[in-house]
């Protein structure tokens, strides 16, 4: 998985020419930057998600960003919860490919409520997506995975760790993917797939799908009101992307089963004397 390679800096970087890679939430925020990530790094990227218009939008921009002929960006409709849709796109990622080496399960939702105060439907709703979505998509996906011995990479989030009581459904929704995680890890080792999680802190500029009731889509906000990590910046994207990569490269060849905390240090402890300028952009 990703030989690596040195670039004209004497840098190795990692190489995925000729894989593919399925990402479920590919089209918008976290997703669409790992996928944007690995057709840079010379792979070809399946998007399966729901939105059509949003899905085929991110076919298109995300596969010019192509270093060869070869590679394609190509967005399959399908519902992560639904083992009939799974098993279909699947079937036509085989076809089409012929080869499947990486799973990124990076399809979510969240409510801003406490865990009393969520909705017996919201309550299914999150576990429908978040957890069930991503077991699922592992499921359709094992029997490629095993013909390349590929590699999983679950995105969770550091309310999964230290849950948030104004995300309490969604923080209980994290915890459960990331001990999925650890059990997917278990089932798949005998066949050489690794299955890690990440667990991104808060990343700029937030989720979208992170909503109050009522709400389809996040309210704008000022994400440089939120608390300034001890590394001394907010999150990004690529940060989370990069480390996707690594997990499903060559370089991670001994790592599974792991759950990977991209904070900035946010979870590590109270820090005296946090760092209060202005984070770079």
């Amino acid at each position: 998985m990703g030989l690596k390679q040195r670039d004209k800096t004497g840098v190795y970087r990692t190489d995925f020419t000729k894989h593919v890679v399925l990402i479920t939430g590919g089209t918008s925020g976290i997703g669409r930057e790992i996928a944007a990530a690995y057709m840079r790094a010379g792979a070809s990227v399946a998007l399966v998600g729901q939105n059509e218009q949003r899905g085929m939008q991110a076919e298109k921009t995300i596969g010019a960003l192509k270093r060869s002929a070869g590679q394609q960006c190509v967005f399959f409709p399908g519902d992560v919860s639904s083992r009939t849709d799974l098993d279909r796109v699947l079937g036509q990622i085989e076809e089409r490919f012929g080869v499947l080496n990486a799973v990124v399960c990076s399809a979510g939702i969240g409510r801003k409520a406490t865990l009393l105060e969520t909705s017996e439907a919201d309550l299914a709703s999150l576990y429908r997506v978040n957890v069930q979505g991503a077991i699922t998509t592992v499921q359709a996906s094992a029997k490629l995975l095993k013909q390349s011995s590929g590699a999983v990479v679950l995105i969770s989030s550091d309310a999964g760790i230290s849950g948030e009581n104004l995300a309490g459904a969604y923080s209980v929704t994290k915890a459960a993917l990331n001990m999925a995680g650890k059990m997917l890890a278990l089932d798949l080792a005998p066949d050489g797939v690794r299955v890690n999680v990440v667990a991104p802190g808060d990343i700029a500029p937030g989720m979208k799908t992170m909503v109050k009731a009522g709400e389809t889509l996040r309210a704008e906000d000022d994400y440089l009101s939120w608390p300034l990590p001890p590394i001394g910046r907010y999150g990004r994207a690529s940060d989370v992307a990069d480390a996707v990569l690594f997990l499903t490269s060559a370089s991670a060849s001994f790592i599974t089963g792991s759950v990977l905390l991209i904070d900035g240090g946010m979870r590590a402890g109270f820090l005296h004397g946090a760092p209060s300028e202005s984070p770079s952009r």
